[in-house]
Formats: structure tokens, C-alpha cells, sequence
């Protein structure tokens, strides 16, 4: 029974790289081979550990697949969706500047066909060829026109994107994707300015310089990035979120006080803990301790002392 649970397991894993559903090819070589390697592991496999072992690395690296073809479906939808826009600028710039237009042309070229009806037949004859030949000129020349503005438009399109991902890119930390200290303390400042109460939420990672030490930094980066996404889901999408210092992360949430503290707690007890991690197809477990404080801004408060009250927190959470 075990040889047999332990042939069911492998054939899974195999099954798993052959049927690979390929959006980068890169990408698809890559977990093959992890899979290859977690393959090797599982007919070597003689102990408990090793089996769960191997299943937290089969789990982690079908969770990063997963995410990766995400990311390529998004991409491939955004290219869709510019094409389409593209070819739905081209039709209604036909259709708006060719109406009005034809039907002057058109109204041209009759004139111009009658008054050859009084001349003599050659006359007639060329008239009448030069009106057609005319027509067909301004008709390939509207297409092309048309086709210039709408490729026109859409590479427009693309450099107002590309000027928007720049600029804010230099508003985001370097590594994980929320506000960086300078952006997050303009609208601080901007919240300090007005009447309105609020709180900041601030999360310390206490032991992130002894991991770096004893880590690779993708492997850090990574499960930073896993403990912000958690603590961007637990504050919710409405709250500014943004990395304080290297070790720090806070948000500005609107809520009273009480519920700012309840939540403060509860950050400090789902983002301190394991964080499995993949690296070259093998589960890490990476064990971060974080803290948690709050400062609230009452209608009015003086904005100095609020500043100097989040200084010494962010201090204050690193040295527990």
C-alpha cells in the first residue's frame, strides 16, 4: 500500500509538468523542472517528513504557477482590450468624419457630372473619368487618413499608459507595491491639513535584519511581500498603505480609535507567523514577528505632536 500510495504521488506530480498549460514558455520550463525535482524527492521519500516536505513544495509551486498564469491572462486581456479599443477608434473616426464629408464630395462630383452633359462627347467623356478617378483618390486617401489618426490615437494611448506606470512607479517602494515614505507622507500631510479624525496603523517586521542574515534576498523579498499583501487584505481597499522604513509598514484607515486598537491587535496576530515561500521548487518557511501599534489624529489635534507620536511608535515597536 505504501509503494503503491508512493506511485500515485509521482504519477501525480508527472502529470502535473506534462499537462502544464503554457502562457510563457520560460515560465512553463521552469515549473517543469521544479516539478521534476519534487518528483525526484518523492521516489526517494522513506519518512513522514519528507512527505510533508515535498507536499508544502508541490503546493507552493502549484500556488506560484497559478499566480503567474494569472498575470499572463491579465496582460493578455489588456492587449485585447487596447486592440479593440483600437479598432473601435478606427470605426467611429470612418464613420464621424466620412458622413458629412462623402455627401459634400458626392454633391461636388454631381455638379461636376452635369455640367459635362452641355459639351461636346470627349469632353463629357473626360470629365466623367476625371470625376470618377477623383472619387476614388479622396476615397483611398480618407482610408488611409482615417487609419493614420486611429494608429495615431492609439499610440497616444500607450505613452499616456507608460507616463502613468513611470510616475507612479516613483511614488511605489522599490520592492513591494505600496506607497514609498515620500508619497505616504504627502497624504499624511494632506490628512493632517484637514479637520477630519483618523488613525495610522503601524506594523514593525522585529526580526527582519537576523532573516536577512540567514536568507537569500529574494527569499526575504518575497515573504515581505506576502506579509503586505495580507496586511493590505486586513485593512481593506480604502485604507493608504505604504512602507515606513525597511522594517516598517503603515496604513491610514479611517475608524474610531477603539476599532483602529482591535485592529491593531488582530495585524499583529495573522501577519506574525510561517510564511511558506518557493525557491527553485522547494517550500521555505520563513517566520516573521511583527508588532503593532496605533496612533489616532483627534479633530483638530496639533499636527507636530502627531508626527513626533508616530516617530517614537515606530521606534518604540522594534525594540519589543
Amino acid at each position: 500500500m505504501v509503494k503503491a500510495a508512493k506511485a500515485s504521488y509521482v504519477h501525480a506530480v508527472k502529470s502535473a509538468s506534462q499537462y502544464t498549460v503554457e502562457f510563457d514558455s520560460k515560465e512553463a520550463n521552469a515549473f517543469r523542472g521544479h516539478l521534476d525535482q519534487i518528483r525526484a524527492d518523492a521516489e526517494r521519500a522513506a519518512y513522514p517528513d519528507d512527505w510533508s516536505s515535498i507536499q508544502s513544495s508541490f503546493r507552493g509551486e502549484l500556488r506560484e504557477h497559478r499566480d503567474r498564469s494569472l498575470e499572463q491572462l491579465a496582460k493578455l486581456r489588456n492587449e485585447m482590450k487596447a486592440a479593440a479599443d483600437a479598432m473601435q477608434i478606427f470605426a467611429d473616426s470612418v464613420a464621424a468624419s466620412g458622413a458629412d464629408h462623402h455627401e459634400d464630395l458626392h454633391t461636388a462630383l454631381r455638379t461636376l457630372n452635369s455640367a459635362a452633359n452641355g459639351d461636346l462627347e470627349h469632353l463629357r467623356a473626360a470629365v466623367s473619368q476625371t470625376s470618377t478617378v477623383i472619387e476614388s483618390s479622396v476615397e483611398r486617401m480618407e482610408r488611409a487618413h482615417t487609419l493614420v489618426i486611429a494608429q495615431l490615437r492609439d499610440e497616444i494611448r500607450l505613452l499616456h499608459a507608460q507616463v502613468d506606470a513611470e510616475r507612479r512607479a516613483l511614488l511605489l517602494d522599490g520592492v513591494m507595491d505600496v506607497w514609498n515614505r515620500q508619497k505616504f507622507e504627502s497624504q499624511l500631510e494632506e490628512m493632517l491639513e484637514g479637520q477630519e479624525p483618523f488613525c495610522v496603523l503601524v506594523v514593525c517586521i522585529r526580526n527582519l535584519k537576523r532573516l536577512d542574515q540567514r536568507y537569500s534576498p529574494e527569499i526575504m523579498e518575497r515573504s515581505v511581500k506576502a506579509l503586505v499583501q495580507r496586511f493590505s487584505t486586513l485593512v481593506g481597499d480604502h485604507a493608504v498603505l505604504g512602507r515606513w522604513d525597511e522594517e516598517t509598514f503603515a496604513a491610514i484607515i479611517d475608524a474610531e480609535p477603539a476599532a483602529a486598537i482591535a485592529l491593531s491587535r488582530e495585524a499583529a496576530k495573522r501577519l506574525s507567523g510561517a510564511y511558506s515561500i518557493q525557491e527553485n521548487g522547494m517550500s521555505r518557511s520563513i517566520d516573521l514577528q511583527t508588532s503593532a501599534g496605533v496612533i489616532d489624529r483627534a479633530p483638530g489635534a496639533d499636527a507636530h505632536t502627531f508626527r513626533q507620536k508616530l516617530l517614537q511608535m515606530s521606534a518604540a515597536l522594534l525594540s519589543i
